[in-house]
C-alpha cells in the first residue's frame, strides 16, 4: 500500500509540476513572443549531474555545439507559437609551419633556409527553418522544416628555401606531413618518385538540402528546456576536382634529357544524393530563451 500511494504521489507531482507555466516567483516557464533562444548540447550537463551518484571523476561540464558541423544554433519568436530558426558556421582557418634545412650554397657554409607548409580552410554552412510548436503546458512538442546550405574549401601550399637549379637537382628540403580538414589519409610534400609538392588542392565542396523535423521540449526551469528532435532530410553533396602540383628534376614527357619539370596532377571529385532519417546524432539538447 505504501508504495502504491508513494507511486501516486510522485505521478501527481510530476503532473503539477509539468502543468505549471508559471514559477512561484512569478516567472513564465514558456518562450513568448520575441523571444531569442541558443541551444547547446545537453550531454555534458546531464553527464555532471550524473556523475554525482557514481565514483566516477567529475570534471566541470562544458557547452558543446548540438550538432556535428559546429555550427550555433538560435531561434526568433515570431509568435508565441511560431519561430523563425537558424544555424551559422563561419570557419577562416590558416596556418604556417616552419622547418629549416641546410642552405646550399658552392661554397662551405653554416647557414640554414626556411621551409614552410601553409594550410588555408573555408567553411561556410547556414540553415533557416520555421517551428510550429503545441502545448501550453511546460511540455512542448514542435515540428517543422529548413534548408540548408554548406561550401568549403581546402588548399596546402609549400614554399622551399632551396631551389631546384642545375647545380643542385635533388636539394635538402624539410618533409612535412599534410594535414587534411575531414580526411585521416596521412601524404607526405616528398612523393615516391622524389617530387616535393608545391601545392595540393582539394576540389570546392557543395551541399543543399532540405529537412523536415519534430521534437518535444520539457521546460525544468523559466524559459531553460531539455529537449530531443528527430528529422527526414534530403541533400545534395558535391566535391569539385583537385589538383596537385608538384616539381623535380626529371626528363619531361616527350624529352630527351633532364631539366626542372612542373607537373598538374588532378584529383577527382564526387557528388552524392542522401535520403535519410536523423536524430541529431542521438543527442539531447538544452535551450536558453530570453
Amino acid at each position: 500500500m505504501k508504495s502504491i500511494l508513494l507511486t501516486l504521489g510522485v505521478l501527481f507531482f510530476t503532473v503539477a509540476l509539468v502543468a505549471q507555466p508559471v514559477s512561484k516567483k512569478g516567472e513564465l516557464y514558456l518562450p513568448e513572443e520575441g523571444d531569442w533562444s541558443i541551444g547547446v548540447d545537453a550531454a555534458p550537463f546531464l553527464g555532471y549531474i550524473g556523475n554525482f551518484f557514481s565514483d566516477s571523476d567529475n570534471e566541470s561540464p562544458s557547452a558543446q555545439f548540438p550538432n556535428n558541423n559546429f555550427a550555433i544554433s538560435g531561434k526568433y519568436f515570431v509568435k508565441e507559437d511560431i519561430a523563425y530558426r537558424g544555424r551559422i558556421r563561419l570557419n577562416i582557418f590558416s596556418d604556417k609551419d616552419r622547418s629549416f634545412s641546410p642552405e646550399f650554397s658552392t661554397s662551405p657554409t653554416n647557414t640554414t633556409v626556411e621551409d614552410a607548409y601553409n594550410r588555408n580552410f573555408n567553411n561556410v554552412n547556414l540553415a533557416f527553418g520555421i517551428e510550429k510548436r503545441r502545448g501550453k503546458t511546460r511540455i512542448q512538442g514542435f515540428y517543422g522544416a529548413e534548408a540548408t546550405l554548406g561550401l568549403g574549401t581546402e588548399k596546402h601550399t609549400f614554399d622551399y628555401g632551396n631551389g631546384i637549379v642545375p647545380e643542385n637537382t635533388n636539394p635538402d628540403r624539410s618533409e612535412f606531413t599534410l594535414e587534411f580538414q575531414d580526411d585521416p589519409e596521412e601524404v607526405s610534400n616528398i612523393t615516391d618518385n622524389g617530387a616535393f609538392i608545391t601545392e595540393f588542392t582539394r576540389g570546392t565542396t557543395f551541399s543543399i538540402g532540405a529537412r523536415a523535423f519534430v521534437g518535444a521540449e520539457i521546460f525544468l526551469f523559466p524559459k531553460m528546456s531539455l529537449g530531443l528532435e528527430l528529422g527526414l532530410g534530403a541533400a545534395f553533396f558535391y566535391e569539385g576536382n583537385g589538383t596537385v602540383v608538384t616539381e623535380q628534376w626529371s626528363i619531361p614527357v616527350g624529352g630527351n634529357s633532364e631539366q626542372y619539370v612542373t607537373t598538374v596532377t588532378d584529383q577527382g571529385g564526387s557528388s552524392t544524393f542522401d535520403l535519410d532519417s536523423d536524430n541529431t546524432n542521438g543527442a539531447l539538447f538544452l535551450n536558453f530563451y530570453f
